[in-house]
């Protein structure tokens, strides 16, 4: 924690000029700082908090010095930030109050460093949840535009039930699925005490793990979520000490630990939401991760759940939108069209970051923006223009995807594109000039690691 000599100078300034609609107590920002404060990677969770001088103020102002910022209630006094770039960032907390504003400066910038990628080849272990999300968002289809974009190669493999049901065994970068091939069976439980045996019990599973992939990312199932009582969360975090005590012996391999998904409210308590939401911020905690740099964290519990307010009866639990209308627990087509992308985002970034970043210019590059419209006309037939306005020059992929998730029509893949308007038109064939069939379609823009999704419909 440090003295914010900033804003004690900008203050003692302004009161020296007679300032006399000064409030007499200031909401001033006294002491700020951040952790963890050394050994931080790129999507580490960092957390910015600070303590003001008497008063409350109207409200708080974040910039955490990577080009986002975020606006909280005046009594705020903490905040988390994820970093996905590497580089020098100055956060300032700016305070207002009765129409003035006292910014104050971390003296400390945050140095996030970026992640040893010690291969391309990834293993994606879950169940149903991340079957369907892979599926409905179209997550090999995001690889391999990468791929074709920016030169990688870059495989994603991923492993579902060991047995079961019709979803079981390894499938391929290519989506090719062979339903006896597995890595064993104990892929089949995949909450924390299910992880601690593929890592300590089943040496067969662990081992093909090794030998064939750099990068494991661990899904946690439903039941994870499900936590009864502290003692079961307490064995959880022991069950994921003991696990951390194996990736530690793996250097250079990389584990990006994901969170299950919530739960309905009609199928879980406050009291086991509120836990699995506790042990999901556990996981990701610096008290957890920090001086792991081979173990980084995906909250998809978070991205899926209402926010954790005391207040709200369906707290931690499946936001509305995300929901299916049969109560089913499961994240519906749009969670997964929205989830899917920024888990394929976030991975991309790890191991691609020279694609992303000049961390040269990180600390004061300028966020690239951009606006999809409406395709017009919209529904259409035979064909329909897709446009688009970009605020600075980006690299642009232009995807169509069909209702299941399929990729139809790469439209554009990786063209750089200067500032400004932009528009192309799909006439409703595939990429091998094949009329698709009457439906719906999703157009996806994707602008240096962004992506932003448009809804038509094609009528024959």
């Amino acid at each position: 924690m440090s003295r914010s000599w900033l804003t004690a100078l900008l203050f003692g300034a302004l009161c020296a000029c007679g300032a006399g609609s000064l409030p007499v107590t200031a909401a001033v920002v006294v002491d700020q700082g951040h952790t963890p404060i050394n050994g931080i990677y790129t999507f580490d969770r960092v957390d910015i908090f600070w303590t003001l001088d008497e008063a409350d103020a109207d409200s708080v102002k974040v910039d955490f010095g990577d080009g986002s910022a975020l606006v909280l209630p005046g009594d705020a006094s903490q905040v988390r930030h994820i970093y996905s770039g590497e580089g020098l960032f100055q956060i300032t907390v700016t305070t207002w109050q009765d129409g003035h504003f006292f910014p104050a400066t971390d003296p400390d910038p945050v140095h996030i460093q970026r992640r040893n990628v010690p291969g391309r080849n990834v293993l994606f272990i879950h169940h149903s949840s991340g079957r369907y999300m892979i599926r409905d968002c179209g997550f090999r289809s995001l690889v391999s535009s990468h791929n074709n974009a920016a030169g990688t190669d870059i495989r994603f493999w991923d492993h579902d039930f060991a047995s079961g049901n019709a979803y079981t065994g390894l499938i391929l970068p290519d989506s090719t699925v062979y339903l006896d091939w597995i890595y064993g069976p104990e892929s089949n439980d995949i909450s924390p005490a299910g992880y601690q045996v593929i890592f300590f019990d089943a040496p067969a599973f662990r081992d093909s793990i090794f030998n064939r992939h750099d990068v494991v990312l661990m899904k946690n199932d439903h039941v994870t979520g499900d936590i009864t009582s502290e003692a079961q969360l307490l064995e959880y975090q022991d069950n994921y000490l003991r696990i951390r005590d194996v990736l530690d012996q793996f250097p250079d391999k990389l584990f990006i630990l994901m969170s299950g998904p919530p739960r309905l409210p009609e199928n879980i308590t406050n009291d086991e939401a509120d836990r699995a939401r506790r042990f999901y911020n556990w996981l990701q905690s610096p008290e957890f991760k920090n001086g792991h740099p081979n173990i980084c964290f995906f909250d998809y519990f978070d991205a899926l759940s209402n926010p954790d307010d005391p207040d709200d009866p369906e707290r931690n639990m499946t936001r509305p939108e995300y929901r299916e209308p049969w109560g089913d627990d499961h994240p519906n087509l749009l969670a997964n069209m929205t989830i899917g992308p920024q888990l394929a985002d976030v991975l991309l970034r790890i191991l691609d970051p020279e694609f992303y970043f000049d961390p040269s210019s990180v600390p004061d590059s300028p966020v690239v923006g951009a606006r999809l419209h409406e395709a017009v006309p919209n529904p259409f037939n035979p064909a329909t223009l897709i446009s688009w306005e970009l605020t600075r020059p980006a690299t642009v992929n232009l995807l169509v995807f069909d209702v299941a998730g399929r990729l139809v029509r790469s439209l554009l893949a990786g063209n750089d594109q200067t500032a400004g308007r932009h528009e192309i038109v799909w006439r409703g064939v595939d990429d091998h000039g094949r009329p698709q069939p009457s439906g719906v379609y999703f157009y996806r823009l994707g602008f240096n690691g962004q992506w932003l999704t448009g809804r038509m419909t094609l009528i024959r």
